[in-house]
């Protein structure tokens, strides 16, 4: 091994989970402008980065939870929000905990100040069900709205398949190489 690859820092794996969410959120809105034109009716604002950063991070974590029956959760997401930038941390730690709560249908207030919870109740349920959800938490957040179209739904599948497929990239890249 040379010294140059000895010397260098591997990132934990919060680290990889939270520097990917940011770049592949990112990254999605130019590629789904070209894909997805009905993103256009949302108004582009300053939340939509943060809100897929969100999904993402909450999609590689229930991947992740899946992938080790649990093992080192809590240290994982202790890691994830060690790992956020601090001008950003307490808002993508209260869009997490936000996405959360709608995915284990739990009130966010009992949730602790900066903790992310365990994803083992949803865990097993099947990967549409939450893309569903994950993408119809979204889009309400693009949308403002409440109450959504078809249009809107149609959007929210894009962009919860966007997530999870994401999360999966992610957790691919915490699993130890043979």
């Amino acid at each position: 091994m040379s010294d140059r690859k000895s010397r260098a820092h591997k990132p934990s794996p919060g680290a990889i989970v939270t520097s990917y969410a940011f770049k592949y959120s990112r990254s999605f809105f130019d590629f789904a402008a070209k894909r997805l034109p009905e993103l256009a009716q949302y108004p582009p604002d300053q939340e939509r980065g943060p809100l897929l950063q969100a999904a993402i991070t909450v999609a590689a974590l229930i991947q992740a939870e899946r992938r080790s029956a649990g093992a080192g959760r809590n240290e994982l997401h202790q890691d994830v929000v060690k790992t956020l930038p601090l001008a950003a941390q307490s808002r993508q730690i209260t869009l997490i905990q936000d996405l959360a709560a709608e995915l284990l249908q739990t009130n966010r207030e009992d949730m602790p100040g900066r903790a992310i919870p365990s994803f083992a109740d949803v865990a097993g349920q099947a990967d549409a069900h939450l893309i569903g959800q994950i993408g119809e938490w979204l889009v309400r957040g693009f949308s403002k709205k409440p109450e959504l179209t078809p249009t809107d739904v149609k959007v929210g599948g894009a962009l919860g398949r966007n997530a999870w497929t994401s999360g999966t990239m992610i957790v691919r890249m915490l699993q130890p190489k043979p």
